[in-house]
């Protein structure tokens, strides 16, 4: 059972598992086995294309791989939404826009939404921070007038997400001399993508599909236009997408010269704009899903690092008897991260040499250091740098833990080991700056080249 169509069969009884389990936490095992097969694969997923042929026996075909992650995902489209309650949040808001009231002003209470049961709490007296083309499509999963129906729209959408991400990962594959086969592996059969684009419907997944195929076509095209349009599309579902814009202008450009610069950033604005405009006129919302955004900051869970840090700092000021001062602590931590993300994305841009990665990492940090991380804002960054190639042991630690860190029922492990987690994060910080030092030390000693 350790051969590749050994993890084949493995991963599908762990899918099963998961899907027979529903929202009982014994569908964490099912995550662990699916986990266990994906991880094995690793092993089997082929080289960049021109480094040569892998060991006889190590070479997964994409094909292969991709029919894998289609029967691993099979159980999970018959079985009801998991690992989190959002479908009936997107179902809700649709309903709200559907009856005339903008979702970016009222919750799902304030109809009350048909689904209010099925609503998360935070959902229920919380605008939407999604963009106008993401409320549209949750309209169009409202008007099915079911739960079920609603769901079916929703995760028709979200495999619309992940084959776009597919298709155009595999030909920004090819164009990027990377091996399509990691695309398969981590953008399709991916556990993440499984767990919270196929079961959960999330529309990170639709966003991680128009980022995907706004970078393909911006490493393609000369202008930008087409690159820009559907990265605007992606800013009309979440806004984090416009953090990969920037690095799609530099995958255009080519080069730094300010003129090959000045071009692709014109035709980028000109088609992100002119298709976010589009989408917001049609649909007949403005700008109100922006202060919408600060809504899930009401959350505290050490899934974000600097929420952790924030965590552990309040910690020990209440065991210091300085109850006062744990608020403000949090929010110090917080715009800490924030100024270390914007510090990090313009150093990602300025230095970088491969802008499509850049993108990646840029996506990925801006998940992580923000105020409030789940497991499926992973998807946009980890759809972006399967494309690159990447399958380093780390990314794929990494993916498994997320994986882990939310039962079946939306219950995240996070809330039930917050002093834990917590002081983990300080541990990671801190691993990470000394790291970061001794590295510039390294640089510094390295001796220049003469020519």
């Amino acid at each position: 059972m350790t051969g590749p169509t050994g993890l084949r069969y493995l991963g599908l009884a762990g899918s099963v598992g998961v899907a027979v389990a529903g929202t009982r936490a014994v569908g964490l095992l099912g995550v662990a086995v699916l986990v266990g097969a994906w991880l094995g694969l690793r092993r089997v997923t082929g080289p960049a294309p021109g480094a040569g042929p892998d060991s006889a026996g190590r070479r997964a075909d994409t094909r292969w791989l991709l029919v894998t992650a289609g029967l691993w995902a099979l159980p999970l489209l018959v079985a009801p939404p998991l690992f989190s309650g959002d479908a009936g949040a997107y179902a809700c808001q649709g309903q709200l826009y559907l009856h005339h009231l903008s979702p970016y002003r009222h919750g799902a209470a304030d109809l009350p939404c048909t689904w209010l049961d099925r609503t998360p709490p935070l959902w229920r007296h919380s605008p939407a921070p999604y963009g106008p083309l993401w409320v549209v499509l949750s309209g169009a999963a409202a008007t099915t007038g079911s739960y079920l129906g609603a769901v079916v729209v929703l995760r028709a959408v979200a495999l619309a997400g992940i084959a776009l991400a597919i298709g155009y990962g595999l030909r920004l594959a090819r164009i990027l001399d990377a091996a399509p086969s990691r695309v398969a592996w981590l953008g399709a059969a991916g556990p993440l993508v499984l767990l919270h684009g196929v079961s959960g419907v999330h529309n990170d997944a639709l966003l991680a599909g128009l980022v995907v195929a706004g970078l393909a076509y911006a490493a393609t095209g000369r202008w930008g236009l087409r690159a820009g349009v559907l990265l605007g599309l992606a800013l009309a579902v979440k806004v984090t997408a416009l953090v990969a814009i920037p690095f799609a202008v530099l995958v255009i450009a080519r080069d730094r010269r300010p003129a090959a610069l000045a071009r692709a950033t014109a035709g980028v604005a000109v088609g992100a704009g002119g298709a976010f405009a589009a989408v917001s006129a049609a649909a007949g919302l403005g700008l109100g899903w922006l202060p919408a955004l600060s809504g899930t900051a009401t959350l505290i869970q050490w899934s974000s690092p600097p929420t952790g840090v924030g965590m552990a700092a309040g910690y020990l000021l209440r065991a210091a008897g300085r109850t006062d001062l744990s608020p403000g602590a949090l929010a110090i931590a917080r715009g800490l991260g924030l100024l270390a993300l914007a510090g990090l994305l313009v150093a990602l841009w300025w230095r970088t040499r491969t802008p499509v990665r850049a993108a990646g990492v840029a996506l990925a940090a801006t998940a992580l250091l923000g105020p409030v991380f789940f497991p499926w804002y992973a998807l946009a960054p980890l759809a972006v740098l399967s494309c690159t190639g990447v399958t380093s042991r780390w990314l794929a630690g990494v993916v498994a833990g997320l994986a882990l860190l939310v039962l079946p029922d939306g219950s995240g492990l996070d809330a039930l080991t917050k002093p834990v987690g917590a002081f983990l994060d300080v541990a990671l910080v801190i691993a990470l700056a000394v790291w970061w030092v001794r590295r510039r030390r390294a640089d510094r000693a390295r001796p220049t080249p003469t020519a």
